[in-house]
């Protein structure tokens, strides 16, 4: 995949004028109060299901192919060819080096808007890969992370990185993983991936004159229950909130997935076998 292009959709809206101090508060997560918080209307994209395919082409003209978004679930009997990111079962939160030409390398991190009263565990990051009990079949462990209901900004979340600058995902058409809700399920979970153009250090977008604003993260949500279920990501199935829009997510150009929930609500959640598919 090449370089993208800025998208004619953006336009006016986005290089108009944005609240440095708001736009912060988007920096970490892809939380759809955004837009109301910066004053905008998210447009709708019309490409959002137009990819399924690791090379990231467009699939949705006449005729194309369109993934099913409302259900991101791995349905019974279904296979997919997998490449672990992290299966947890080291006890650590280094990810795994995959098996592609350029090895990955990273981590798993907590982060949250840091709002006066909230607290999120485990209080050191280093502790985010624990024991499932009881275990999930095979699986004994994964990641897990909890909170109050006091992050009243964006939120809080867990992610991991996968490169020390950028990663080449374009071999992939997604990610899967498994995850469950111990308090407040229903749960809505949103999954960003940031990528070289949204990123505020990519050199793509800015506050400059012509640049397209950042953080505006490409993503989707899912719903996660008290029950584990396996969940899978189309790339065609993010999305942007509208403030920096782009032509296409930067597959060629990933730089971290994240798993965040929005204001207000008091959360534990576990993230398990995290895996690319093809």
């Amino acid at each position: 995949m090449g370089r993208r292009r800025r998208g004619a959709g953006g336009g006016a809206m986005a290089r108009a004028p944005l609240a440095a101090g708001a736009c912060a508060l988007c920096a970490a997560a892809a939380w759809p109060g955004c837009n109301a918080l910066l004053g905008i209307e998210a447009p709708v994209r019309e490409d959002a299901a137009a990819m399924d395919a690791g090379s990231g082409s467009a699939g949705a003209g006449a005729g194309g192919d369109r993934p099913d978004c409302d259900v991101l679930e791995v349905l019974p009997g279904e296979t997919l060819e997998l490449s672990m990111i992290d299966d947890m079962e080291d006890g650590n939160i280094g990810i795994l080096k995959g098996d592609g030409a350029t090895p990955r390398q990273g981590a798993w991190f907590k982060y949250n808007d840091e709002s006066e009263g909230g607290v999120q565990e485990p209080s050191d990051q280093a502790e985010l890969v624990t024991a499932i009990m009881p275990a999930r079949g095979d699986s004994e462990r994964a990641v897990r992370t909890s909170g109050n209901d006091l992050f009243t900004n964006w939120g809080a979340g867990v992610g991991f990185n996968l490169s020390n600058t950028y990663y080449d995902a374009t071999g992939y058409r997604g990610i899967t993983f498994w995850a469950y809700a111990e308090r407040e399920a229903p749960m809505e979970l949103f999954v960003t991936f940031v990528d070289q153009q949204t990123d505020p250090g990519g050199g793509v977008c800015g506050d400059a004159e012509g640049q397209v604003p950042c953080y505006d993260h490409f993503h989707t949500s899912i719903t996660l229950t008290s029950e584990w279920k396996h969940f899978k990501v189309p790339v065609g199935c993010l999305v942007q909130n509208g403030f920096g829009l782009f032509e296409a997510f930067g597959q060629d150009a990933l730089d971290r997935v994240q798993f965040s929930l929005g204001p207000g609500h008091a959360f534990g959640f576990w993230i398990d076998d995290v895996a690319f598919y093809k």
